[in-house]
């Protein structure tokens, strides 16, 4: 049985409820076509929702999941309880739909929507993903009930791609603001559009690229540290790795990705040089970000993804399955990321598990409602609420576990090994409590025995964190310190000290990327790597490995503590 059995979500994350699951299955119960759903949501108050997603559907000439088809909606009077689902915009012999985005002006509520013109499509380079695409709208002036078209005209040279919008429209400077992305100059780039009327929409500059990085999905906020400008953050694919798909498959396997972002202080008629940013993770998927009516910033994000090659069985395990969320409040550096949301896998091949692809808006200050796709089967939406700061605290509250004849003597845990069978003290984690996290902890080899790195034999003082995405692997040998690298099962030595294994207090934190950095007696030692991705049950254990031959392997453990990973310098960026 695959973990989680069940949805598990954060602490500040109410228990999700499914919108809509209806799909085509194989005769073995896998997805016949779906694409993705890529759900917005819109809430009029506490208790009135309106959500709007893509349904994928079979092309007779081509029955590949396509990224396109109709656009469905559903209504809910009684906060996301129940709801009542319908058709928004029709699929035709003519036209398909590729996105949905809603725009709320007043008692008014716009869906923008991606058309393509299938005879158009069929003739592009990658019509599975249903480019290039218009954008259009419909109205609806009675809560989502009925829709009517509604004309505008969008200023936008014709592309490859068209006009892709994935973010949230903005009212900024009495102007209405749509980020979205196209192709130019040979790569994909993203600016607004702008209206003053919510009919005629030109187009601000686009941003440039960091080099080596093709953006798209643009969400856009107000900056809380600087009055009047707007930030820009993207899904971002890094080809610093190379571009081919083997390359760009093994970066992602192994590197720590972000966010590409940009300011604007002229409502996005002109932008700043993007940059990536190391505060918001992204791997080559859609990270929601906005800002809340108290200048807060929310992003929500998944741990892992990536424009992986392969067949899905050969995907990681950990591929699209777990979101987080953080927060950054004005004046104040980001706070640590925290599970949002890992559903149950409901299928075995494509999508299994994905959690992806978030939306959100808020009802209260600090409160949101937000929907997301769960394997590409359910459209799932909870309430998320910021309102109050992240307390943090110590993570680790629960029993220690001893096996292989470990035992715990004067509140010291005491670790011996003397053939290859581990002796080990362990404790389990509160899910709806993981994020990022740092451990620190006091402990001495007492008998040196030799690592092994492939089989793992002749750990000394080995320290593990699973928090259900990220597994942290860490062994103090006397003569250095040791990890295991994402993408690796192999330990490295990431610190040489030839007394190493005398008594001293570790620390190894641990971002909201996977970036590990590593401490010795509160200094920083240089040292520093990412972590593996594991989908591996929260825990934390320390433990002791000899070898089969009888080299054995004694520690000792004075304490050991989990808190949440605190940002110290503030934001450079946003």
């Amino acid at each position: 049985m695959s973990w989680p059995e069940t949805d598990v979500v954060g602490s500040d994350v109410t228990a999700p409820v499914t919108v809509y699951g209806v799909v085509e299955r194989g005769p073995d119960g896998e997805l016949a076509h779906e694409g993705n759903r890529v759900p917005d949501i819109v809430a009029l108050d506490a208790r009135r929702l309106v959500v709007a997603w893509r349904a994928g559907l079979r092309d007779a000439r081509d029955p590949t999941p396509t990224d396109q088809g109709s656009i469905m909606y559903a209504r809910s009077g009684d906060g996301g309880a129940t709801w009542k689902v319908g058709t928004l915009a029709a699929a035709t012999a003519v036209h398909r739909y590729h996105y949905v985005m809603f725009l709320k002006d007043g008692g008014t509520l716009y869906a923008l929507l991606g058309r393509i013109t299938i005879d158009r499509d069929r003739d592009a380079e990658n019509d599975v993903d249903g480019f290039p695409v218009s954008m259009v709208a419909k109205r609806s002036s009675d809560d989502g009930r009925t829709w009517t078209d509604f004309p505008i005209t969008v200023d936008v040279p014709g592309n490859s791609r068209g006009v892709v919008v994935a973010g949230k429209p903005l009212r900024h400077g009495g102007v209405w603001l749509v980020p979205y992305w196209r192709h130019a100059r040979g790569t994909n780039r993203a600016g607004v559009l702008r209206s003053a009327d919510l009919v005629t929409w030109t187009s601000g500059a686009l941003a440039e690229n960091p080099p080596g990085v093709v953006i798209e999905e643009p969400q856009i906020a107000p900056s809380h540290d600087v009055p009047g400008t707007l930030v820009m953050v993207t899904r971002a694919l890094d080809l610093t790795g190379g571009t081919s798909a083997a390359e760009r498959d093994a970066h992602y396997r192994t590197h720590a990705a972000h966010c590409a972002t940009a300011t604007s202080s002229d409502g996005g008629l002109t932008w700043s040089p993007m940059t990536l940013d190391a505060n918001l993770p992204n791997y080559y998927v859609k990270t929601f970000f906005c800002g809340d009516s108290t200048g807060r910033y929310l992003a929500i994000y998944n741990t892992f993804a990536g424009p992986l090659t392969g067949t899905s069985a050969s995907r990681p395990d950990q591929y699209r399955e777990v979101l987080h969320y953080k927060v950054k409040r004005p004046g104040e550096p980001w706070e640590p990321g925290r599970l949002f949301a890992d559903g149950p896998r409901l299928t075995k091949g494509a999508a299994r598990g994905w959690d992806v692809y978030p939306s959100a808006d808020e009802y209260e200050p600090g409160r949101f409602f937000v929907v997301w796709e769960h394997n590409q089967t359910n459209v799932k939406v909870a309430r998320l609420d910021v309102s109050r700061p992240f307390g943090g605290g110590d993570l680790l509250t629960g029993d220690w576990t001893l096996s292989g004849g470990a035992r715990i003597s004067a509140g010291r845990i005491r670790l011996r090994s003397a053939d290859a069978r581990p002796s080990q003290a362990s404790c389990g984690l509160d899910i709806s409590r993981s994020c990022d996290f740092t451990l620190e902890f006091r402990g001495r080899v007492d008998d040196d025995s030799a690592l092994d790195p492939r089989t793992g034999n002749g750990v000394c003082l080995g320290a593990k964190v699973s928090n259900g995405a990220r597994r942290l692997m860490l062994t103090v040998q006397r003569s250095g310190v040791w990890t295991m690298r994402k993408g690796s099962s192999v330990w490295e030595k990431v610190y040489s000290l030839d007394t190493a294994g005398r008594l001293a207090t570790w620390k190894v934190s641990v971002d909201s990327s996977g970036i590990a950095r590593l401490f010795r007696e509160g200094a920083d030692t240089g040292a520093t790597w990412v972590v593996q991705d594991s989908r591996e049950r929260p825990q934390v254990a320390h433990w002791v490995t000899g070898t089969p031959g009888g080299n054995a392997a004694e520690a000792t453990v004075e304490w050991t503590r989990l808190t949440p990973t605190r940002q110290e310098p503030a934001a450079p960026l946003l």
